[in-house]
């Protein structure tokens, strides 16, 4: 799967060899930021160790996770080593005063490094809330409600201070529901003044019989017809995972294609597809199939048709020295079928029987986890508790 870019600890030992001591030191610091960023993906912990003179010991580098900071400067406090203490928390609110942003395009793409050039790792669809952790020319290095971080162009961002955020999270929103769509100028008229997705939210600015006025986060302002849309507190009240309406949906993204990063019903890769299934279902899945793989409930399947049930999860890869490594995943649809998204958006089924048999997925299964029933918590999130999108009352 793809690795965003290095955010792991790093540790230099300068000046003459490492002492036993040393040693201990980088295993137990190692500890600690392998504790609060178990993956690279969805955590900062760059830590820069060096001795300095006798027993003090320079720390500078940088995390997102106060959390880790507060651990880490315990550990040298409890060590009885000296230590100077340049470890910094980002967001760095000495240099950025704005540090949430929200999506004002259609689609954002998140890049591996900052640059045009550099991969795709994912996206964001309008109306995401991001942490904005760092700024690096016209680009910025956000975290997407779903933990992921990555680079994007500050184009497609606009970026709010607490209040503004607050606000946000408080005013009157609508989601949008439909595949895809047009917001329009005006209504009654066809001059478009936006593309639009699955899943984009937006502001409430208006009601004129049956349209909604609403303003993008940029503050453009246009119109949706009612019928494409759902009053966002009361879709939340009422969303929740079910395997039929998540199948019904997931067909109508038959033949979408795959792109490597794409998490919008424009184009997926084959965790991007399942995200953006489960996401109409109230639900923020972990962005890469890896990481898919690490939540939800583990089911044995020792009777495969039978221990499967509509919505689950099916994971695909090979045995690597004995750990699993998933590459694939896709959701069971009842029959012996599974839709994923593979060069397209297609069904195929796990029975050798079958025409639409698909042998590498057979070969390949890795393991079952079950979506629904599970409780929410981290990698199974409910949108409804995420305090990104809604303000606690």
């Amino acid at each position: 799967m793809r690795f965003l870019m290095p955010l792991i600890l790093i540790l230099l030992l300068s000046g003459c060899r490492p002492s036993d001591v040393l040693v201990n030191i980088q295993r137990d610091i190692d500890s600690i930021v392998n504790k609060w960023v178990p993956d690279q993906r969805e955590g900062i912990c760059i830590l820069n160790l060096s001795m300095l003179t006798g027993r003090k010991v320079l720390l500078k580098g940088e995390t997102n996770i106060p959390e880790a900071r507060t651990e880490i400067i315990n550990y040298f406090v409890n060590s009885g080593f000296e230590y100077s203490d340049s470890l910094l928390i980002i967001p760095d609110t000495t240099e950025i005063n704005k540090a949430w942003g929200l999506v004002s395009l259609s689609v954002c793409n998140i890049k591996k490094s900052p640059s045009h050039s550099s991969e795709l790792v994912s996206q964001a669809i309008m109306g995401t809330p991001v942490r904005i952790l760092k700024k690096r020319g016209g680009w910025l290095l956000v975290q997407t409600p779903d933990s992921y971080i990555g680079w994007t162009n500050s184009s497609g961002i606009v970026e709010l201070n607490e209040k503004e955020i607050t606000n946000w999270k408080r005013s009157e929103r609508v989601i949008f529901i439909r595949k895809s769509g047009d917001i329009l100028i005006e209504a009654g008229s066809d001059r478009v003044l936006s593309d639009i997705v699955s899943g984009a939210i937006l502001e409430v600015k208006g009601k004129k019989n049956s349209y909604y006025e609403v303003m993008l986060p940029d503050g453009r302002k246009g119109v949706l017809n009612k019928t494409d849309i759902s009053d966002f507190k009361q879709w939340l009240d009422v969303v929740f995972p079910d395997a039929d309406m998540l199948i019904i949906f997931s067909k109508t993204l038959l033949g979408s294609p795959y792109l490597w990063g794409g998490t919008s019903t424009k184009a997926f890769d084959c965790s991007g597809f399942i995200k953006t299934i489960y996401f109409t279902s109230g639900i923020i899945l972990a962005r890469d199939a890896s990481l898919q793989f690490l939540y939800g409930k583990p089911i044995e399947y020792p009777s495969l048709f039978d221990s499967l049930k509509k919505g689950d999860l099916i994971f695909f890869g090979y045995n690597n020295e004995g750990k699993k490594r998933i590459t694939h995943v896709g959701m069971y649809i009842g029959d012996t079928e599974v839709i994923h998204c593979s060069g397209m958006v297609r069904i195929n089924s796990l029975d050798s029987t079958r025409p639409n048999f698909s042998k590498y997925l057979k070969d390949s299964m890795m393991g079952v986890k079950r979506i629904i029933g599970t409780e929410p918590g981290k990698g199974v999130e409910r949108i409804a508790s995420h305090n990104w999108y809604q303000f606690p009352d």
